[in-house]
């Protein structure tokens, strides 16, 4: 259920010409697909009126038809391709993005708001086989799922920038402060603008409850909350994307559990991740729309939490402790400090590595460090600040303990050090007892991210599990368990998505409806368990004649169906009667015996007089009745 902004308060917002709208082209196609019969030659015309608009068009266009043997090149093809529908609202995402780059609200970050919503709608195209939805909307939607929040920086400047300043520093839920100071919502806000722009009602759902999927009611396994939870995933991920290393790293966890919610794991995930960040990348150059790199998803798992700074001002700790015997490396030590400290390492139980001085030398022991990196800043031919930049360069580096030593005066260049990656800066002369310190800091700290990394790899194995669980689940729940056909709730649910994308976009199709002839009679003769095994072969027969993009489904008991996307009323019949006459010619079997098997069918066509998909299999239905009524074994077509 949306609770949508009140009509008369959203007329009055409307008014202040302060709300993101779509402009120019974009809003000239929503008044013409607003029209009954508009025609697809003044869509064309429209978009070929913006050239930036009509060159996005067919990127997307090529990109939805990845496989086909040529791209598209023209765009009368490319907006047939895509359907009408789905071109106004990828030209309402674009417009919207385009037009509002910046605004008056103070502490709203407009850059990282579009790269987040960018990022959202890639992600979301990358589920787009998950979700069951066309990856043009899905798109659409994640651009558009936070535009409620910038409908409020437009509408309140002053005021949403206050409030985006409380939520942030006393970890207020920001549509709670919302409602209190505004009296609604971002979600109610952005879905009624969605609404009002003539987005899908399902879209407009998801959008509306994507940030708390589970608390919206929705049936489990339909298409709109497999929907919701993609675009909560989309969202999970663009944040991933936007955030620096150490906020990434906290946002980890959340990201793989609604992976594997929606059945992603393992290199599937690596793959899409990393897949969905090039074209980010790609998109916002184009775009210009903010990005940032981001490293192999495989190696943002594996990888150590952010380095945490350790203070020179440590607790003193009292006698030797228990600790693990480590690799210390010692990188440009002056000579006559060198003897010591080797001495020193060795009595505190650990063991001395001294690096080649030379250029080689530095550079290998940064391509392989040691647990424990000791240098000093006075080191020849390399400045601190470079030193830990390149040992944090290497992903061996980014795990050492990095401590350096200062002479007396040098006091100055140790706040560079620690932000170019020095875990810890100490200065000369090193006593015993200091130097124990800093060592078994440095011990407990590589053992924490030892303990954090093999607590990470639990988290993944079992979020792996959960997946794969997950993915088993839904599967049986949208799978007859007999034929391992798709169920009748699937099916219906399939037929409901093409019925309405085939109705907007004027394309055809059918419906069968197929029933085995005296299938009580196959019961009563053979037993039941022969009628099973002529329904489970019966399945694979239907599996075998169908088209690739065609959905054959169990209806019920004896009855199957079967979605025919793009097949007109011939074609339909066609497909029909081979099935009729494919089954009659074969040979079912039960326990060496022969049984003689017949289909009735019906056919329905999609016709401008269905209000909606159950019309389609209603008339379906009663063809059937009327080819069982008739003798069977035979096709009958809905009047």
């Amino acid at each position: 259920m949306i609770n949508f902004v009140d009509p008369e308060r959203y007329h009055s917002m409307k008014a202040t010409g302060k709300l993101p709208s779509p402009k120019g082209v974009a809003f000239s196609i929503i008044k013409l697909l607003q029209r009954d019969d508009f025609r697809v030659a003044d869509l064309v015309q429209l978009v070929q009126s913006d050239p930036a608009i009509a060159g996005r068009l067919l990127k997307f266009a090529n990109a939805a038809a990845f496989g086909r043997a040529r791209p598209i090149v023209s765009l009368q093809r490319a907006i047939v391709a895509l359907g009408a529908f789905r071109v106004r609202d990828l030209v309402i995402g674009l417009s919207v993005m385009h037009s509002h780059t910046g605004g008056q609200c103070a502490t709203f970050d407009y850059g990282a708001f579009w790269g987040h919503s960018l990022a959202t709608g890639i992600a979301c195209q990358e589920l787009a086989h998950f979700a069951q939805i066309s990856s043009e909307e899905l798109f659409t939607v994640g651009l558009l799922a936070r535009v409620g929040e910038l409908a409020m920086a437009s509408l309140y400047p002053d005021e949403y920038a206050e409030v985006l300043v409380k939520a942030k520093e006393m970890l207020h839920d920001l549509a709670a402060l919302e409602r209190e100071c505004f009296d609604m919502d971002h979600h109610q806000l952005g879905a009624t603008m969605l609404a009002e722009w003539g987005l899908p009602d399902m879209l407009i759902q998801a959008a509306y409850h994507h940030e708390q999927p589970d608390v919206a009611g929705f049936r489990d396994g339909s298409r709109v909350q497999t929907l919701t939870h993609s675009l909560n995933f989309a969202r999970s991920l663009a944040e991933v994307c936007m955030a620096d290393e150490e906020a990434r790293w906290s946002l980890l966890p959340g990201l793989l559990t609604r992976a594997a919610r929606l059945g992603i794991s393992g290199d599937a995930l690596n793959d899409m991740v990393d897949r969905m960040v090039r074209r980010w990348r790609e998109w916002g150059a184009m775009l210009q729309v903010r990005t940032q790199e981001i490293p192999p998803f495989a190696e943002i798992l594996a990888a150590s939490p952010p380095t945490r700074r350790v203070s020179s001002a440590g607790p003193e700790q009292h006698g030797q402790t228990a600790s693990p015997r480590l690799h210390v490396q010692l990188v440009g030590i002056p000579v006559p400090e060198l003897s010591t400290l080797m001495q020193q390492i060795e009595s505190l139980g650990h063991l001395p590595v001294l690096v080649d001085s030379s250029a080689d030398g530095l550079k290998q022991a940064m391509r392989q460090p040691a647990q424990i990196v000791i240098a000093d800043m006075a080191m020849p031919g390399l400045t601190p600040a470079v030193f830990c930049r390149a040992l944090r360069q290497t992903p061996a580096g980014k795990e050492s303990y990095a401590l350096l030593l200062a002479s007396p005066g040098s006091e100055a260049h140790i706040l560079e050090a620690i932000d170019a990656g020095a875990d810890d800066v100490l200065v000369k002369p090193l006593d015993i007892q200091t130097l124990r310190v800093r060592l078994n800091t440095a011990t407990r700290m590589l053992l924490l991210r030892e303990e954090i990394q093999r607590e990470r790899r639990g988290i993944m194995r079992s979020t792996d599990e959960f997946a794969v669980a997950h993915k088993r689940l839904l599967r049986e729940a949208l799978t007859d368990a007999l034929t391992q056909l798709p169920n009748r709730r699937h099916g219906l649910d399939f037929l409901a998505s093409e019925w309405t994308f085939a109705h907007a976009n004027g394309l055809p199709m059918a419906c069968l409806l197929m029933d085995i002839d005296h299938f009580k009679r196959i019961n009563d003769s053979y037993g039941h368990a022969a009628g099973d095994a002529v329904l489970r072969q019966l399945a694979d027969l239907l599996k075998r004649a169908s088209r690739v993009e065609d959905l054959v489904f169990r209806y019920g008991g004896e009855e199957f169906a079967a979605v025919l996307p793009n097949a007109g009323a011939r074609a339909a019949v066609q497909i029909a009667d081979r099935i009729r006459a494919l089954v009659e010619r074969y040979t079912f079997l039960w326990e060496r015996q022969s049984i003689p098997v017949t289909l009735s069918i019906g056919v329905a066509n999609l016709s401008g007089a269905d209000k909606d998909s159950q019309a389609l299999i209603e008339a379906a239905d009663a063809a059937l009745y009327q080819a069982k009524r008739s003798g069977r074994n035979r096709v009958v077509v809905a009047a």
